[in-house]
């Protein structure tokens, strides 16, 4: 039972995080909640890695049935 009450905690946690569940190149992937708030963080996120590359990012996608997927591509200024 204990085992249980930590994946859980885990998965809860991981959820919360900020991390793309794929990057290629220049395209990078987010999943991420439904609220405004939640995809300002993902696009905090994606600004951030494109900077690193001396790139800013654009907005490509969203799909959001109960959970969004939203795409970025870093592309020059």
């Amino acid at each position: 039972m204990k085992s249980l009450s930590l994946v859980a905690l885990v998965v809860f946690i991981a959820g919360c995080a900020v991390d793309p569940i794929s990057e290629r190149g220049t395209f990078l992937t987010y999943g991420h909640g439904s609220r405004e708030s939640s995809f300002k963080d993902a696009y905090d996120h994606a600004a951030k890695k494109c900077e690193e590359k001396g790139l800013v990012a654009m907005h490509m996608s969203s799909i959001c049935p109960d959970r969004c997927i939203t795409n970025f591509e870093c592309v020059k200024r």
